[in-house]
């Protein structure tokens, strides 16, 4: 409405003609679109995804070893930062909660949209991560 919040506008970079921009998107559009369909790119792309996976990983357990709270083991930065990777991470998170009980529960609701959890297993560890198995299984990530 009135609000100066609300109107906003693009504003084409100082010096930039209007083709070099359309040109910019294009090639842009084109690399994603040919690294989408590279076997070689995608796979090197998600192996250095895995890779910071797993530096996130690691140092969100160095920085919350010793925290029980579990508001302060989401609200961690690497945690967050895991959570921001989005739906790659689905297969990698699924491993990690095979090896062990760390709290990945908040991390999966927030990439997948979605909290299979029975209320009755809620706080029951083993029963949560059965739910979510059982999820995945269903979801092809497992």
């Amino acid at each position: 409405m009135g609000n100066s919040f609300f109107n906003t506008e693009y504003v084409k970079p100082m010096g930039v003609t209007t083709e070099a921009n359309v040109l910019s998107i294009n090639f842009s559009n084109a690399m994603n679109t040919y690294i989408g369909r590279s076997i070689v790119l995608s796979s090197q792309l998600e192996v250095h995804k895995f890779k910071q996976f797993v530096e996130l990983r690691d140092r969100w357990k160095e920085e919350t070893l010793f925290v029980s709270s579990g508001t302060l083991l989401i609200s961690n930065s690497a945690y967050k930062s895991i959570i921001q990777m989005g739906s790659l991470t689905i297969p990698w998170i699924f491993r990690e909660m095979k090896r062990n009980d760390d709290h990945w529960f908040f991390a999966l609701e927030k990439i997948t949209g979605i909290n299979p959890i029975k209320p009755e297993n809620v706080g029951i560890i083993e029963k949560m991560k059965e739910d979510w198995f059982d999820w995945a299984s269903q979801n092809d990530y497992v």
